[in-house]
C-alpha cells in the first residue's frame, strides 16, 4: 500500500505525477491550436494563461463573466467576495479586451494600480527528449508577442498546470494523470497557509505544494473564513496575503489544472447537501483523525480514528484507508492499526451513510437527529469498551468467564498449541503476520480463514496466550510503525504538541493498564476479545456482549449426579477442598526438600469407560468454579523433541488460568518404561511427564480406561487413585432419572413417570454405561421429534433394544477375534 503523506513544500516537492494517486481514467486535452481557439471562445472558464488586471473594475466585470457559478463554491465567487485590487485575474481572451475597452473608465487611484501582478499561472509541459518538465509561457494572441516572466518580489505565488506532450497532442496519460503544484513566494501567505494547513502535516510556512492539495481541502471552511476575515490591527502584508488566499482558493476551485480536483469541486455542494459522495472523491471525507464507524465484526458497531488514505482512485479502482483502535495485546494497550478497502461502484453518487465505513457524525438512528443519534452510539460504545478493559486486565485465575450462545470466530485447522510462528513457512512470500483488514469476517480484526458459530459454555479471555498460539492467519495487534506513513518522520517535537497528539493519538501507545482510561480510548475499543473455549478445545474471538461472569462454586453436581462409590466420594471431595483452600502449602502442611515441589494434587481414574470418569473431572472443577483444561494425546503428540514443550506449554496455561488439568486417556505415557530401542521414544515421553509433573502445583487428574503396567515413578507422584467398575443397577436408576428430568424441565417428555417407571423395570437390566444410557435417551428423542411428538416408553425400549444387540453383536466379534489371535500365536 503506498505511503499516505501530505503534500510536499516548495522546498522538496516531488515530481508533479508523483502525489496524484493511482488515476487510471484516460483523457486527452485539445491541441495548442484547439487550445488557442478556445482561449478566443465566449467560454471564458478559466484555464491555462497567465495574465493580469489592471483596475478593480475590469477584475469584478471578468469576475462576472468569467467561470460559471456552478464551478467554485458560492463562498468565493459571491459579489461580496469580489477579489482586490492587488490580485490577477486568471485568463487572458480576446472577448476580455472587448470588456476592457467598453467598460467605462473609472477614477484611479494609485494605490488601485498595481505596479507588478500578484500571481502567475504558466504551463508546465513534459519534454520528452529531455526527460522533464518546462514552464513554456503563452503567446499574447493579439500581437503574437509573449509575456515575460513576473518579478518575483510582487509575486504572492505561481500556479503552475501540468501537462504532458506526445507529438503536437496534449494528453493525460494513465500513468500520468494531470496535476498542478503552487510555489508560494509571499512571506505572509506563507505563515497564513501554515497556520490552515500546519495540523495536517504541512509546515508552520508553506512555501509549496501539490495537488489534489488535500490539506487545504480538508480546512476548506477554515480556509474560507481566514481569507475573508477582517482584523483589526493587522498589517498591509497581512492583510494582502488574505486576499491573495482569496485568490488562490478560487483558482484550486474552478481551474486546478487537475481533472479530478475539478469535478470534485464542481459538484461539493451538491455532495454537502445531498449527503452524498463519489467513488472518486472518497478521500475528502476521511481527513486524518477523523472518527468513523463501521460494523466489520458481526454486526457490530465500531469506531474508529482515521490516520491516513489514499487521494483520488478512479472508479474502478479499490479506495485503501488506513486507522487505528485501542487495542490490548496482553501487555498493554496501545493503538492497533486496521486497513480499510472500499470496493469500486463506478461514477455516480452514494449516499454516506451507505457506505462500510463513514464519518460518525453522519451516524444517524431512526426517528432521531444525527446528534443525539450520536449521542446514544457513544454511550453504548464506552460502556462496551468499560467492559473489554476489563475482560483484558482480569487477574491470573479470574480469566475464565461464561459466553450465553452467541458467535464466536475460530481459525480452521487452529489447536490447542499451533504456534503462529510455525505458519511463516507456508508462504514464502510474507516476512511479517498478515493486518487486519475490513474484507475479514470481523473486526480488529478477525483474521484470514475465519469462520463463526455459535457457542456457549465455560471460555477463557487471555490476548496473549491466543497472539502466541493461535495460527498465524489470526489478527495482528502490532507493530503500528508497519503503517505509520509520514508520521513516522514526524519529529518528536510535534509528537509532544497537543495538536498532534489529539489527532494522532500517540499517546496511546503503551498504555499500561493500572493508568486510567479516557472516554474517547473507550470508544475506540473493538467488540471482541481473544481467549480459549474450553468445551470445543480451541481459540477463538468473543463478543463482548456476549460475555457474563462465571458460574459460582457448585457441588450439586458432584453430589447428586455423579454415579461413584460414597467412600470414594467423600475422599476426592475432601482433597479437593483442602488444595482449594490451603493456599501456600508450606506454611499449613508437608513440603518437599527442594523449593516449589510437590504442591498440586495428582488424582488417578481408571476403570471402564463410561462410567463416569470425566464427569468427575468435570464436576470437580464446578466446586472449585476453576476453568477445566482437558487435553489429550493428540494435543501433546509423540514425537520426542516436541513432547516436553507441549507439556511444558500446557501445565503453564494450566497454571496460568488456574484451571483443572484433564489428561484423558493417558495409558501411553502411564505404562512402565521398558528396555530396546523400541522403548526409547515411549519411555522418553514418561520421563517429560514426571519432570513437568513434579513442579505443578494445581489439580491434576489423570484417566485411562486400561491399567496394564503402570510406571513405579508415576505411582509415587499419584495422590489419590479411584477405580471406576461397572455401573450397578440403582446407579443406571440414577443415571436415568437425571436426563429424564432435564428432557422433562424442557417440555420434551410425553410422561415422565412411566417412563421412569420403565427405568426401574426395565431399563436398568441393560448393560449399558452412562454415555451409552445417555445416547440411548438422545437417540430416542430424535426419534418421537421426527414424528412430531414428544419421547414416549416405545420410543426408548426400540433404541434400547437396537443398541444391546449391536453390543451382542460386537461381543461376540470380539471373542472370534481373541481365539484367531490365540490360534496364530500357537
Amino acid at each position: 500500500m503506498p505511503d499516505r503523506t501530505a503534500e510536499a513544500n516548495a522546498s522538496d516537492l516531488p515530481p508533479p505525477t508523483n502525489d496524484i494517486g493511482n488515476f487510471k481514467a484516460r483523457c486527452h486535452l485539445r491541441s495548442r491550436g484547439s487550445l488557442h481557439k478556445a482561449l478566443r471562445s465566449k467560454d471564458c472558464s478559466p484555464r491555462i494563461a497567465a495574465c493580469t488586471s489592471q483596475y478593480r473594475g475590469f477584475h469584478r466585470k471578468n469576475a462576472q463573466n468569467g467561470p460559471s457559478h456552478d464551478e467554485a463554491p458560492p463562498e468565493i465567487l459571491s459579489p461580496t467576495n469580489v477579489p482586490s485590487t492587488h490580485s490577477a485575474q486568471i485568463g487572458h481572451c480576446e472577448h476580455q479586451h472587448e470588456h476592457a475597452q467598453n467598460e467605462p473608465q473609472l477614477d484611479q487611484h494609485p494605490e488601485e494600480v498595481p505596479s507588478e501582478p500578484r500571481y502567475q499561472i504558466v504551463l508546465n509541459e513534459w519534454d520528452p527528449h529531455k526527460g522533464q518538465f518546462e514552464e513554456q509561457p503563452l503567446p499574447d494572441l493579439d500581437s503574437g508577442t509573449q509575456f515575460g516572466p513576473i518579478p518575483k518580489p510582487n509575486r504572492a505565488f505561481t500556479f503552475r498546470k501540468n501537462l504532458r506532450t506526445r507529438g503536437t497532442r496534449r494528453y493525460i496519460e494513465d500513468e500520468y494523470p494531470s496535476s498542478s503544484e503552487v510555489e508560494v513566494v509571499f512571506p505572509e501567505l506563507q505563515k497564513l497557509l501554515g497556520r490552515i494547513t500546519y495540523k495536517w502535516g504541512w509546515s508552520e510556512e508553506v512555501t509549496g505544494c501539490a495537488s489534489p492539495y488535500s490539506a487545504l481541502v480538508y480546512s476548506w471552511e477554515e480556509a474560507l473564513r481566514e481569507a475573508n476575515d477582517v482584523v483589526d490591527g493587522e498589517s498591509d502584508d497581512e492583510r494582502q496575503a488574505r486576499d491573495d488566499l482569496k485568490e488562490l482558493l478560487r483558482i484550486i476551485s474552478t481551474s486546478s489544472g487537475d481533472v479530478r480536483l475539478d469535478r470534485f469541486f464542481k459538484s461539493r455542494q451538491a455532495l454537502l447537501n445531498e449527503g452524498t459522495i463519489t467513488h472518486e472523491a472518497l478521500w475528502t471525507l476521511f481527513p486524518p483523525g477523523t472518527l468513523i464507524v463501521g460494523q466489520p465484526c458481526h454486526d457490530e458497531p465500531q469506531v474508529f480514528v482515521v490516520q491516513s488514505s489514499e487521494k483520488f482512485v478512479s472508479d474502478n479502482e479499490y479506495f485503501e484507508m488506513i486507522c487505528f483502535s485501542f487495542d490490548w495485546d496482553g501487555t498493554t494497550f496501545s493503538r492497533v492499526p486496521f486497513e480499510v478497502e472500499f470496493e469500486p461502484w463506478g461514477g455516480e453518487r452514494k449516499s454516506v451513510t451507505s457506505l462500510p465505513f463513514y464519518p460518525l457524525d453522519f451516524y444517524e438512528e431512526d426517528g432521531l437527529s444525527r446528534e443525539e443519534s450520536r449521542r446514544k452510539l457513544e454511550s453504548r460504545l464506552i460502556e462496551r469498551g468499560r467492559k473489554f478493559v476489563e475482560f483484558c486486565v482480569a487477574p491470573k485465575g479470574k480469566q475464565m468467564f461464561n459466553y450465553s450462545n452467541g458467535p464466536a470466530y475460530f481459525h480452521r485447522g487452529g489447536t490447542l498449541l499451533k504456534s503462529k510462528h510455525t505458519d511463516y513457512s507456508t508462504d514464502s512470500s510474507r516476512d511479517h503476520p498478515p493486518s487486519s483488514d475490513s474484507n475479514d469476517p470481523g473486526a480488529t480484526g478477525i483474521g484470514v480463514g475465519a469462520s463463526w458459530k455459535p457457542i456457549e459454555g465455560a471460555v477463557i479471555v487471555d490476548f496473549a496466550s491466543y497472539l502466541t498460539y493461535q495460527t498465524a492467519r489470526g489478527p495482528i495487534l502490532g507493530p503500528y510503525d508497519r503503517y505509520e506513513g509520514f508520521l513516522a518522520e514526524l519529529s518528536r517535537t510535534r509528537r509532544t504538541q497537543e495538536l498532534f497528539k489529539n489527532m494522532y493519538k500517540f499517546d496511546w501507545d503503551k498504555h499500561p493498564p493500572g493508568r486510567p482510561v479516557s472516554n474517547e480510548q473507550l470508544l475506540c475499543c473493538p467488540p471482541r476479545v481473544l481467549g480459549y473455549a474450553l468445551n470445543q478445545k480451541t481459540w477463538v474471538q468473543l463478543l463482548v456482549r456476549h460475555l457474563i461472569p462465571p458460574n459460582k462454586a457448585d457441588d450439586s453436581t458432584f453430589r447428586d449426579r455423579l454415579q461413584l462409590d460414597p467412600d470414594a466420594k467423600d475422599l476426592i471431595y475432601k482433597s479437593v477442598k483442602a488444595h482449594a483452600t490451603s493456599g501456600d502449602t508450606s506454611k499449613e502442611g508437608l513440603s518437599d526438600f527442594a523449593p516449589g515441589k510437590g504442591k498440586g494434587l495428582v488424582i488417578m481414574l481408571y476403570g471402564q469407560p463410561g462410567v463416569g470418569k470425566t464427569l468427575t473431572a468435570e464436576s470437580v472443577a464446578q466446586m472449585t468454579s476453576k476453568p477445566l483444561l482437558s487435553v489429550g494425546v493428540s494435543d501433546i503428540g509423540t514425537e520426542g523433541d516436541k513432547v516436553e514443550l507441549n507439556f511444558q506449554r500446557i501445565f503453564a496455561l494450566a497454571g496460568l488460568w488456574e484451571a483443572v488439568l484433564l489428561f484423558d486417556e493417558a495409558d501411553v505415557f502411564l505404562e512402565a518404561r521398558g528396555e530396546g530401542d523400541n522403548d526409547l521414544q515411549r519411555n522418553a515421553m514418561v520421563s517429560v511427564l514426571l519432570r513437568v509433573l513434579e513442579y505443578y502445583n494445581g489439580i491434576l487428574i489423570l484417566t485411562t480406561n486400561r491399567m496394564r503396567s503402570l510406571d513405579i515413578a508415576v505411582q509415587s507422584r499419584i495422590h489419590l487413585a479411584i477405580k471406576f467398575t461397572e455401573l450397578q443397577s440403582d446407579q443406571k436408576i440414577a443415571i436415568y432419572n437425571s436426563f429424564l428430568e432435564q428432557l422433562d424441565n424442557k417440555g420434551l417428555v410425553d410422561d415422565l413417570d412411566d417412563l421412569q417407571k420403565w427405568a426401574r423395570k426395565e431399563g436398568k437390566r441393560y448393560k449399558f454405561n452412562g454415555r451409552q444410557i445417555r445416547n440411548v435417551l438422545s437417540t430416542a428423542l430424535g426419534l418421537a421429534r421426527a414424528e412430531g411428538k414428544r419421547l414416549r416408553r416405545e420410543d426408548l425400549i426400540s433404541v434400547a433394544q437396537q443398541t444391546e444387540e449391536f453390543k451382542q453383536d460386537l461381543h461376540e466379534q470380539e471373542a472370534i477375534y481373541k481365539d484367531r489371535q490365540i490360534t496364530q500365536r500357537t
